[in-house]
């Protein structure tokens, strides 16, 4: 009888679940699990972009009247209509791809039946804190608090009239007040719950590595049989891409407004660059240990079958010179059976000591990098770069 694991009847999710996610249900911009895309598609960008919009035509700072005006802001556009909607998209992948690797532990049958109850448990558990009110709740009211404090003194080394200040340049018109008490706050706020999925992530990954796993050296995966994990990378991406699209925005808009160099960030989006890599495949390294050990065994295990087999086989064969005055030395099995053995060490040697393969990598740090590649054209053109590229190539 087959096992029922969490995909079909825990849920397991990160997505569907906590207040927002309520909330959704309840003004119709979602339909179990994660239909109606397009309302939140629509309503959530309309909501923290449009309300500036209006207050910036108000003010008078909508396309003129200052340095800086509203629309032509690169920052916002990036916030508002890019990171957000992938923010809403990244749902759907990490709610699909999550839970077809928690439903892969079960199929794959890494998990023996004694550890069915605290896998499970597990399981239970990160629900219950992914439901948690008062987490969402904590997060929001952080945001509130803090997000304009962080946004007033980020934006101080920008000596420059922008649509945010007002008329004397002492403070916030309507516009700066809103985007920094409202609009600011809300999209750091989806920025963090997704922080804190992604560490409900870390937390069920590190459970799930301290359970007895049957892992097996030989597996075709090169990664025990877990390595249906590195899919879980790949669930993260639009999420990663959000947030690089933000941080590119930001800098776009010093270097074009000329109050920094792409140079001068190159260190900064590295670092940052990094630790988006490190939040999605660091939890894969929980299971290293026990790959490591793993792998030594079966190398030890292997080494010990096959000096036994090499034993018998030479006694047997090697002597046979002449296999015309020995025709059961053609076609023997065990020829074949030698080089069977060979085979599966060699897929032994090869395991990899976390469930994680190079494609994925370098997928992920394409996928990562990508958002700040439009940089490059803030210092030179499209024209004067190709030219670069051409004179390097021919």
């Amino acid at each position: 009888m087959a096992r029922r694991g969490p995909g079909q009847d825990e849920g397991f999710s990160l997505v569907l679940g906590g207040p927002l996610y309520q909330l959704y249900l309840r003004t119709r911009m979602v339909r179990r699990p994660l239909q109606l895309l397009h309302r939140r598609l629509i309503a959530l960008p309309a909501l923290l972009w449009l309300p500036l919009l209006v207050l910036s035509i108000h003010e008078g700072v909508a396309w003129s009247g200052t340095a800086l005006p509203f629309l032509h802001d690169i920052a916002v556009y990036a916030r508002f209509l890019v990171a957000v909607p992938l923010l809403l998209l990244a749902e759907i992948a990490v709610h699909a791809g999550l839970r077809s690797v928690a439903q892969d532990f079960v199929e794959s049958d890494v998990l023996p039946d004694k550890a069915m109850p605290a896998f499970r448990a597990s399981v239970e558990r990160v629900m219950r804190l992914r439901n948690s009110p008062w987490i969402e709740a904590a997060l929001l009211v952080l945001v509130l608090f803090a997000g304009p404090w962080v946004w007033r003194h980020a934006n101080e080394s920008m000596a420059i009239d922008a649509w945010w200040m007002s008329n004397d340049g002492r403070g916030l018109n309507a516009a700066g007040w809103w985007f920094q008490h409202v609009s600011g706050p809300l999209f750091q706020f989806l920025l963090l719950r997704w922080y804190f999925r992604i560490g409900l992530w870390w937390l069920w990954l590190w459970h799930v590595s301290r359970l007895p796993l049957t892992l097996r050296a030989t597996h075709p995966d090169r990664a025990g049989g877990i390595g249906f994990l590195a899919m879980s990378v790949a669930s993260f991406v639009l999420v990663l891409a959000a947030q690089g699209i933000s941080v590119a925005g930001t800098i776009a808009r010093e270097v074009m407004r000329g109050a920094a160099t792409v140079n001068d960030h190159v260190p900064a989006i590295v670092v940052i660059c990094l630790l988006m890599m490190l939040g999605v495949i660091g939890p894969l390294f929980f299971f290293s240990s026990n790959m490591v050990r793993t792998r030594r065994a079966e190398l030890r295990r292997f080494g010990g079958l096959a000096a036994d087999y090499v034993k018998v086989f030479e006694r047997r064969w090697l002597a046979r010179r002449n296999a015309e005055q020995d025709p059961e030395l053609l076609g023997s099995a065990d020829f074949s059976g030698l080089a069977d053995i060979g085979a599966s060490m060699s897929v032994v040697e090869e395991m990899r000591p976390v469930p994680l393969d190079r494609r994925t990598v370098v997928m992920l740090a394409l996928a990562v990098a990508a958002p700040f590649a439009p940089l490059v054209f803030t210092v030179a053109t499209f024209r004067e770069f190709l030219s670069k590229v051409l004179g390097l190539l021919l």
